[in-house]
Order: C-alpha cells, then sequence, then structure tokens
C-alpha cells in the first residue's frame, strides 16, 4: 500500500506541476537545476493489446519487461479507456471526454479530414510550458489532412513515426500509401516499425539534456493488425499452430523487447529513479473479425485473449 501511496503522491505532483503551467499560460518555464523536482515522464501505449496477453497475467507470451513494471510499480486493475484509437488518445492527451470535442466514435480514416480540436489544450503543451522536453515516437491518430492537427503543431518538440494508425510493419505503407514521418517530413528507410520506434526512443533518451525534464510518449502500433513479425520471432512461438496468433504473439514479444531497451537506456543515462514509467493499451484486443486486417472475413481468426472480460475493441464491455 506503501508502495501504491508514493506513486500517486508522484503523479499528483506531475500533475500540479501540469496545472500551474495551465494557469500561468506562457509565463517562462521553471529555472534551469529545478528539474529534479519534476521527474521525466515516459508514457508507454500498446495497441490492441489484450488483457490476458501479457505474462502477468498468466499468457504464454513472453513479456517479462512488462511484468517487472507490473511487479515494481502500481497495477491499476480497474483502469479503462475508450474503446478505439482515436478516442483513447484524445482522452490521454486532452484529460477531457471525447464526446466534448467529437472524437467520441470509431477512429480518424485515413480519407478524414478532421482532427482533434485545435482550440483543446494538450498534455504536451501544458508540459512544454511546464519546462519539459516533448517528444511522440510511434502511432499519432488524432489528424493527419492538414499540418495543423499534426503533432509538432500540437506541442511536441520532435516527432517520429506513422500519423495514422493501422500501418504496414515493412512497408511502412497505410493502405497503400507510405505513413512514416520525422518532424513534419516524410521518411522513406528499411526496418520493422516496432524495431524502429524502439531505436528512436532509445537514441532520443541517450541524447536528452538531463538539465530538463522529458516527457516521451512511445506510442506503438503493436500489436494492431496487420499481424506481422521477424522470423526470429516467429520461429519463437512456432508451437502456435494458428498464423495470426503466432504473429500475434510475436508483435507482443517484440514490443516487449523494445520496453527492455527503453528502460535500460533510463538506467544507462542514470534517470530511472526520477522517471515515471507508464504502460497500458489504448483499447482491449480485438474480438470481431472485422477488426483483424484480413481481407477475406472468412479466413479471419481472433488472436486476442481478454482473460474473463466480455467482448473487446469497439465495444463498451469490459474486455
Amino acid at each position: 500500500m506503501g508502495r501504491r501511496r508514493r506513486i500517486g503522491i508522484s503523479l499528483l505532483a506531475t500533475l500540479a506541476v501540469v496545472a500551474a503551467a495551465a494557469s500561468h499560460g506562457n509565463s517562462a518555464p521553471p529555472a534551469p537545476g529545478a528539474s529534479a523536482s519534476r521527474p521525466n515522464i515516459v508514457y508507454i501505449l500498446a495497441d490492441d493489446l489484450g488483457w490476458k496477453d501479457v505474462g502477468f497475467h498468466g499468457s504464454d507470451i513472453a513479456t517479462p519487461n512488462i511484468d517487472r513494471l507490473a511487479a515494481q510499480g502500481a497495477r491499476l486493475e480497474q483502469f479503462y479507456t475508450q474503446p478505439f484509437c482515436t478516442p483513447s488518445r484524445a482522452a490521454l492527451l486532452t484529460g477531457r471526454y471525447p464526446l466534448r470535442y467529437g472524437l467520441q466514435t470509431v477512429v480518424i480514416p485515413s480519407n478524414g479530414t478532421y482532427g482533434l480540436a485545435t482550440d483543446e489544450w494538450l498534455l504536451p503543451q501544458a508540459l512544454g510550458a511546464a519546462g519539459y522536453s516533448t517528444a511522440i515516437v510511434g502511432k499519432w491518430h488524432l489528424g493527419h489532412a492538414k499540418r495543423e492537427f499534426w503533432p509538432k503543431q500540437r506541442g511536441f518538440d520532435y516527432q517520429y513515426g506513422p500519423l495514422l494508425g493501422e500501418i504496414d510493419y515493412f512497408t511502412h505503407a497505410a493502405h497503400g500509401v507510405r505513413d512514416w514521418f520525422r518532424d513534419n517530413e516524410p521518411v522513406k528507410e528499411e526496418g520493422y516499425v516496432t524495431s524502429l520506434l524502439g531505436d528512436d526512443a532509445v537514441r532520443l533518451i541517450r541524447a536528452h539534456d538531463t538539465a530538463k525534464p522529458l516527457f516521451l510518449y512511445l506510442a506503438f502500433t503493436a500489436p494492431h493488425a496487420p499481424y506481422q513479425a521477424p522470423p526470429e520471432y516467429l520461429d519463437r512461438y512456432a508451437s502456435i499452430t494458428d498464423p495470426h496468433r503466432r504473429a500475434y504473439a510475436a508483435m507482443i514479444t517484440a514490443m516487449d523487447d523494445q520496453i527492455g531497451r527503453v528502460l535500460a537506456a533510463l538506467d544507462g543515462r542514470g534517470m530511472r529513479e526520477n522517471t515515471i514509467v507508464v504502460f497500458h493499451s489504448d483499447n482491449g484486443g480485438t474480438r470481431s473479425a472485422r477488426f483483424t486486417g484480413e481481407v477475406d472475413m472468412s479466413k479471419a481468426t481472433i488472436p486476442c485473449d481478454n482473460g474473463p472480460w466480455r467482448d473487446g475493441k469497439g465495444t463498451l464491455y469490459e474486455g
């Protein structure tokens, strides 16, 4: 109980800093050298992760780094999110119900022309005003049609990754169009998406000026469809006969490995003791064939496991 109370106090202290920054508008950030009272924040978001698809909930999928976070920190077992990608991310970054600004239903599609309202005051803006360096590494999905919706225009000092949601893990394309950016500019590079995001987060931490606190929003696309993983991860789950479940399990372990690298990078910089690390999924694992990314619904199998909870992504049930 004491550990949970200490973590709660740290979170409240961080929120107090944010509130003070927001109330003072564009006032000057805290003086250099005061960063010890402002913890770094590494906020890690998985995408469509099943409740039971982590080791500490009894899964056979290997997630030792996530399990270690659960063992050493506070487990919020009655923690609720919105049922889709866009609403969850909007709620996270605004601190407000998506119903209040029109993002309460499904996701922003690739042909959508709207985004998160530009008069919303976002978490990176508040933390930036409080003297934080702010970075998003990973999925955005809060508007892509106009640059005014993009992360760099919404308070993030640095951005890397896709603007949309469902992305091919090797071609970096969403619905046939490459969706891969760094600081507003398209990037063409080789690599598996999960590994590239981990690489960039580690690089960012290693290069960070520790005189300023860091807010790193690390939003993995894994294990969202399409279910794809490198051979070395697929081989670890050769005993799973269903190809979707095998790839899904491999994707989760690949993500867990990158989370381990990020935590090791924090340790290597001496930042870990003054860093709040949060991990959760944007919503439950899919329990409907229409969310699996399979074109032929007759071939779609459900790879996710939400344990004892009913249904999953796209519903308001516990799953």
